[in-house]
Formats: C-alpha cells, sequence, structure tokens
C-alpha cells in the first residue's frame, strides 16, 4: 500500500447492497452519493430518510431510488461474467481514487485486483496516434513498469492501446496496466481490441462504474477519464489535438493535484498541439520515464491525498454523520450541479456518434497518413502497422509524394509533410 487507509476492513453485505441502490438511484451522482453518506452514516439510513426529506422541496429535485431486486439483478450478472464489485467503504477501494471529489460510488473489476493499490502513472494521448508517438507509448509504459510503478489508460485505439501493450510486456514485474472503460467491464471498445481486452483480463486489470454489457456513448468517456487520472499519481500525455479528450483527462488531473506531464512535438504537427500548449501552461515536459519517475519520487505517501477523504469506522459509518440531519440545502446543491453537468454534457454530445466504430472507416491512404509524423519512418514499419500489403503501401506512397503530402528519405525511410 502506498496510502494510509482509513476505510473499515469490510462492509456488511447489506450495506454494500445499500450502496449499490443508491448510487443507481436516478439524479444521484458521486458527489451527492458522497454528501448523502456524510449526512445520514450509512446506505441504509439514506434510503428510508431521502424520499420524505426530498418530498419537502416540492418535488423540484426528483429521487427514484433503485429496487433491491435491480441491484441484485446487476450484481448477479457482473459475479455471472467475472467481475467483482469495489464498493465505497470496501478494503479493497483505491486510496488514491478515493481522495477525489467525484469518485465513483462502486465500479467492477475484471483481472489482478491487487494493481489497484500499487502507484500508478496514466498515460493518455491521440487515437489517431503516429507509429513514433506509439512506439514512445510503449516504451514508456514498459520502462514504469519496470520500476514498479502500474499504468492506467482507456483501451482506446492509439496511444491508450500501445501503452497498455508496452505494460503487459513486462511480465512478472511488480508493474502491471488497469484500463478504464467507458461501457461495461465485458464490453469491448473499440471492437480491434479485443484481443487486448482478453489480455488485460487475464494478466492485467479492467474497471468501469458502468453496469455490465452497457455500450459506451459519448457522455461517458469524460467520466471514465477522471477515473484514469484519479488512479494515479501523475498523467502523461502523448500526441493530443487541442480539442482531445486527452488534454480533458490532464486538466482533470491537475484538479485532482496530480502531476501533470506531456510529451512535446513539431508545432508543424497538430497532434502535438495539445502536449506543446500543456507545457507552456506549466505542464512538465517528458522525453523518457525517468523524468517521471523523478518526479514522482516520494509522492507514494503524499499527505494531500487524504485531504478529502471521508474517514469511516468500523461500521462504515463517516465521521460526523448524523449531524444536521434536517438540513439537506448540500446535498439539495450536489444534486443542482450534477444535474447541470449532465445537461451541458448531453449539450456538448448532441450530433455526436455514440461511439468511433459509428463513424465512416478512413481510406487505405487516410490510414497511411495517420501513422506517418514529421519524423521519418521505415517503409517496412509502415507496412507492417497498417497490415496492408506491401505492394498496395509502395503504390499509395507514390501518389501521396506526387500529391505532396510525404516526402522520401535517406534508408528507404518516409514522413508526412506539414500541412
Amino acid at each position: 500500500m502506498f496510502f494510509t487507509r482509513s476505510q473499515p476492513e469490510k462492509l456488511s453485505q447489506s450495506e454494500r447492497l445499500a450502496r449499490v441502490r443508491l448510487a443507481r438511484s436516478s439524479n444521484v451522482g458521486p458527489v451527492t452519493f458522497r454528501k448523502v453518506l456524510e449526512r445520514f452514516g450509512t446506505a441504509h439510513q439514506a434510503i428510508e430518510a431521502l424520499p420524505a426529506l426530498i418530498a419537502k422541496t416540492g418535488g423540484k429535485r426528483a429521487i427514484t431510488l433503485a429496487s433491491r431486486d435491480a441491484a441484485v439483478a446487476e450484481i448477479e450478472t457482473a459475479l455471472a461474467i467475472g467481475a467483482k464489485p469495489v464498493i465505497w467503504g470496501d478494503a479493497e477501494y483505491p486510496d488514491a481514487l478515493a481522495a477525489i471529489a467525484d469518485a465513483p460510488p462502486f465500479f467492477y473489476v475484471m483481472g489482478r485486483m491487487e494493481l489497484l493499490s500499487k502507484p500508478a502513472v496514466g498515460i493518455v494521448g491521440a487515437r489517431n496516434a503516429s507509429t513514433h508517438g506509439c512506439q514512445f507509448a510503449r516504451k514508456l509504459a514498459t520502462d514504469l513498469c519496470q520500476a514498479g510503478y502500474v499504468v492506467t489508460s482507456g483501451m482506446a485505439r492509439g496511444i491508450d492501446g500501445a501503452a497498455h501493450d508496452g505494460a503487459l510486456a513486462c511480465g512478472g514485474t511488480d508493474g502491471g496496466t488497469i484500463a478504464v472503460l467507458a461501457g461495461g467491464v465485458d464490453v469491448v471498445y473499440p471492437r480491434e481490441n479485443a484481443k487486448l481486452h482478453a489480455q488485460l483480463c487475464e494478466t492485467g486489470c479492467v474497471i468501469s462504474e458502468m453496469p455490465p454489457g452497457l455500450s459506451p456513448q459519448a457522455r461517458h468517456f469524460p467520466r471514465r477519464n477522471r477515473i484514469i487520472s484519479g488512479l494515479a499519481l501523475g498523467v502523461i500525455v502523448i500526441e493530443a489535438g487541442r480539442n482531445s479528450g486527452s488534454l480533458i483527462t490532464a486538466r482533470m488531473a491537475a484538479d485532482q493535484g496530480r502531476e501533470v506531464f506531456a510529451v512535446p512535438g513539431s508545432p508543424a504537427d497538430p497532434r502535438a498541439s495539445g502536449p506543446n500548449s500543456l507545457i507552456r501552461d506549466g505542464a512538465t515536459l517528458c522525453d523518457s520515464a525517468d523524468v517521471v519517475i523523478n518526479q514522482l519520487r516520494g509522492l507514494h505517501t503524499a499527505s494531500h491525498f487524504q485531504d478529502q477523504k471521508l474517514f469511516f469506522d468500523r461500521n462504515g459509518v463517516p465521521d460526523g454523520a448524523h449531524k444536521h440531519v434536517g438540513d439537506i440545502e448540500d446535498i439539495l446543491q450536489s444534486l443542482d450541479a450534477e444535474n447541470s453537468i449532465a445537461d451541458t454534457q448531453t449539450r456538448q454530445n448532441r450530433g455526436l456518434p455514440e461511439n468511433d466504430d459509428d463513424a465512416p472507416p478512413l481510406d487505405v491512404a487516410s490510414q497511411l497518413m495517420e501513422f506517418l509524423s514529421l519524423a521519418p519512418l521505415p517503409v517496412d514499419t509502415l507496412i507492417r502497422v497498417s497490415k496492408q500489403p506491401a505492394a498496395m503501401v509502395s503504390t499509395l506512397l507514390i501518389e501521396l509524394e506526387l500529391a505532396g503530402r510525404v516526402e522520401r528519405h535517406p534508408g528507404n525511410r518516409v514522413s508526412r509533410i506539414a500541412d
């Protein structure tokens, strides 16, 4: 363990189920969940008290409590696929994640649960990453795992997948990797990562706060990102556009008091605009794992991770519970705030595809351009990573060269030309 534990060794099964019910109740988000537990001490008491108290507001802030049968059915579905629920207050709940203000009330785990208790570093970046970017992400993840860190990421295309691959390559070292999914823990997204998902479930770890079987939607990804950073001591951004979700993760990491690292790139490459802007704003420039390891040294027991935690006694009741039970203004304010956030996310995501698989596929030439960066890449490597016939790649490179989009270099290497 790298944080001082302040939660109980074990919650009663009835209280664990009550917490699942409370978390799955309509309009109860992570912040409201925490405030309700602070106010009433246990989920059992909250479930009994909330309907009457909310009624006093005139029905302006309705909470529909999840039924016991629905909560039991969800947990049984998870257990049937080998996923274990980790609930706020369980001894297995990661202390680093518990320290953030909007920590998930509970989540499901498949794979090596012990990885949740190890010091972690997040690695995120572009889905349309260059081959060089993916190679660097793999090396960074491998080096961090060899140093004893767990790598957290989102199992997306590009940088995320490369980071998981690099961490898995470490084998039996002290490190490992955790994938945080936007959909259900058993839902493979993107579909091309089915093999990676299976590897993660066997030798790594996969977690999600969503119910099993739920397909990811656009609004789920920002929520997923806070968990990636919340599990980690710091987050590294490799290749990300100005509007990338990776920058959202970086901002969340900063808000959570975590370290932010960024890998610089050429100003002519749009994928470098995000990391370069983070460096200008004060992020630590990262060109090797040593930079991260040196920066994080000594943070494993940092006291600021304890600042926002709830402190439970052996019965799972937070210190200060039952104070001013009749005053629920802070709960009402959190309900309003979380509903406002949900509305904003709905407006922002209106018209967007629910996942990348809904977008039209790239033609092969566009795929080749996505793999290339301003740094020269061997053509043999491009053929291997693109999984296209050598003759097709050779022909397309000639066309792209004539179109002024790529440049040839000695040693049978090629690079993209800045737009």
